[in-house]
């Protein structure tokens, strides 16, 4: 995929992966800018896929492609990725799990983020993890919300 960067029409001047990655994460997080976003969500390479995946308005369709991305990188990106997190269904989110330890963790530690209609569900999932960073991590969210639904005397 060749990127291009134009100034009044008259200077062109192609952009390097790393250059575009580097501009990508400059890129202020708005709306305005989605379909920008999703259009280097199809990039080739993965370092810029990844400067991309943690945007908050990058288009819900191409975040899911994104969460199953063959880079880890990325995936750990969209395990940033509030807006996502939000709207993911429970099978995606424990998917990205499933993937890598470093994903696992990044959910984990990111609890908070994620829809409260599947908290839970994603909790035991990751209570029943073979890393015990994960665990901890779930452990210390559910302990967390048990003390917030407590009522005080």
């Amino acid at each position: 995929m060749k990127i291009t960067l134009s100034i009044d029409s008259k200077e062109y001047l192609e952009i390097g992966n790393s250059d575009l990655a580097n501009f990508a994460i400059s890129m202020d997080d708005e709306n305005r800018y989605a379909s920008f976003y999703a259009q280097l969500a199809l990039h080739p390479a993965s370092e810029v896929r990844s400067s991309v995946a943690d945007k908050y308005w990058m288009p819900i369709e191409a975040v899911k492609l994104l969460a199953r991305d063959v880079s880890i990188e990325v995936v750990q990106r969209v395990a940033n990725n509030e807006r996502a997190l939000q709207m993911f269904e429970a099978a995606l989110v424990n998917e990205m799990i499933s993937r890598d330890v470093s994903v696992a963790v990044e959910i984990a530690d990111n609890l908070s983020m994620v829809r409260q209609g599947i908290q839970e569900e994603l909790i035991k999932t990751l209570l029943m993890h073979a890393d015990p960073r994960v665990v901890e991590a779930a452990i210390r969210f559910e302990h967390e919300l048990d003390n917030e639904l407590q009522i005080p005397e």
